[in-house]
């Protein structure tokens, strides 16, 4: 029942916390730090993004181990790249965990879904600006199985060995839970939030284009 709050091993201290915190949010910003995040125009997308499915994993706590940060990171690491999924992976966690609740299981959870972004950035699931459906049904139902054996990593040191098997058994149902929210968010929202995504890039492109052209004439 405590994947579905992400609740998760043992409770920190605060001076532990605050640490791990900060750690959290120097790689954030480490990773945002690319000349094309300097713009106004990009920072303000990316803020809004990562606001958006915090806000969204927030309102959807109640249901149990429905994760819809897995599949945004899963895309944004396929159409921004890795560092801006790891980035962003970072950050949703740490602003929806300052709300459902923060301790070591923060760590793990931000691993998990960098872990998914960088996969994303790999996986060629998104080919000619286009969100290839199949390919991303797959990898979203897999990605929730990872993610939650990364998260329940959090756990060793409290438990015995048996005891953490015991864990990853009876967390098997909310994995499930997990891969078919994944695969829902996917089949409903992937498309639009790829198109969303590609239309920020081509603004992107644009800019630069504008840009470019202005330093050449003068």
């Amino acid at each position: 029942m405590f994947q579905s709050y992400g609740i998760h091993g043992p409770v920190l201290g605060p001076v532990t916390g605050l640490v791990i915190d900060v750690i959290l949010l120097a790689l954030a910003f480490w990773m945002l730090a690319s000349p094309d995040m300097k713009k106004v125009s990009n920072i303000l997308t990316f803020v809004t993004l990562v606001t958006s499915i915090s806000l969204l994993r927030v309102i959807m706590v109640p249901l149990p181990n429905i994760q819809p940060v897995t599949v945004a990171a899963l895309i944004i690491g396929a159409q921004l790249g890795a560092r801006r999924g790891v980035a962003f992976a970072v950050l949703v966690t740490m602003i929806s965990n300052f709300i459902i609740g923060d301790g070591i299981w923060t760590l793990y959870q931000a691993i998990g879904w960098s872990v998914v972004a960088v996969i994303g950035s790999t996986a060629n699931i998104v080919v000619d600006g286009k969100l290839q459906l199949n390919k991303t049904y797959v990898i979203a139902a897999l990605s929730a199985f990872l993610f939650d054996f990364i998260v329940s990593l959090s756990v060793l040191g409290t438990v015995s060995f048996s005891g953490f098997i015991v864990y990853l058994l009876n967390g098997i149902p909310y994995d499930l839970l997990h891969a078919v929210g994944n695969l829902t968010v996917a089949a409903w929202f992937g498309t639009w939030f790829n198109e969303s995504i590609a239309k920020f890039q081509s603004m992107e492109e644009i800019e630069q284009k504008v840009v470019d052209g202005y330093v050449t004439r003068t």
